[in-house]
């Protein structure tokens, strides 16, 4: 995936109308679910009409497809059917996830593994360090609900830092978990920049109306994707290991964050003039 998915929008698996409709609304991203929106009786017309409908269309965003659990026959039938042809699928969601080996029968598919157990949590790094295992994303709801606890911020934060520090000790982007209050845009505001500046890379959306919100809570603003690009390349321009810009001392810790903050909207930070 060369773009990381910001603000990521859950979208029925058995609503595929949605899919245009969601991304003309300003979603860089959408999750069609599989799982836990669609109902049992439904899900083999659901992954069927997924399949068919991608065949014969394509997407700009980026199009991330839950499955079941691979552990179940309903989750091994989605991995079958929609790795049967070459569909714009950029990766696939597989929930409760909790061990890294449980990936390795998979076909050779780009995985973003849900964290949403304690045993997940616990075994982060051989699921995080999985070859197949490009992006992490923390299942909020099923977490606390396993763990007797609420899902505000402070509760689930062990899992977030700990989420965090895996995935970017395996060069891997990093979603969190969706804010569940709807109509507390301001709240969500305030999580999202929370969760940005504890490493995540993104955070799940439920509703449009969140979208707008988590873009601007992640995405580096045009001041600094251009400061990005001038520190960038003066420190490769540079002999030094360790360089002054504008008063900031910049080593190289900086320059993977800051490069970090140009992959976010698509900027490959070595093509920098």
């Amino acid at each position: 995936m060369n773009k990381f998915p910001i603000s990521p929008l859950f979208i029925p698996g058995n609503k595929i109308e949605w899919i245009a409709k969601t991304f003309d609304k300003g979603a860089d991203s959408i999750i069609v679910d599989l799982e836990d929106s669609v109902p049992l009786v439904e899900k083999d017309q659901a992954r069927k009409s997924l399949q068919a409908h991608l065949a014969q269309t394509t997407y700009e965003g980026i199009l991330i497809v839950r499955t079941n659990p691979i552990s179940d026959e309903s989750g091994q039938l989605d991995i079958e059917l929609l790795t049967k042809s070459d569909l714009p699928i950029d990766a696939f969601m597989l929930p409760k996830v909790e061990e890294g080996n449980s990936i390795d029968e998979l076909p050779d598919v780009d995985v973003i593994a849900l964290l949403e157990t304690p045993d997940a949590i616990k075994n982060i790094e051989q699921i995080a360090s999985n070859t197949k295992v490009k992006g992490l994303a923390l299942g909020g709801a099923d977490l606390s609900a396993s763990l007797g606890s609420t899902m505000d911020w402070d509760s689930l934060l062990y899992a977030r830092s700990k989420l965090v520090i895996e995935a970017a000790s395996n060069n891997l982007f990093s979603i969190d978990s969706p804010f569940m209050d709807i109509d507390n845009l301001q709240s969500l505001e305030v999580e999202s920049k929370k969760s940005k500046a504890l490493g995540f890379n993104g955070k799940a959306a439920i509703h449009p109306t969140q979208i707008d919100i988590i873009k601007r809570s992640f995405l580096p603003t045009d001041q600094e994707i251009t400061e990005a690009k001038e520190i960038i390349k003066a420190f490769n321009d540079s002999p030094s290991a360790v360089i002054s810009f504008n008063g900031k001392m910049i080593d190289n810790p900086v320059i993977l964050s800051l490069e970090k903050r140009l992959r976010l909207v698509g900027i490959d930070p070595k093509n920098i003039d």
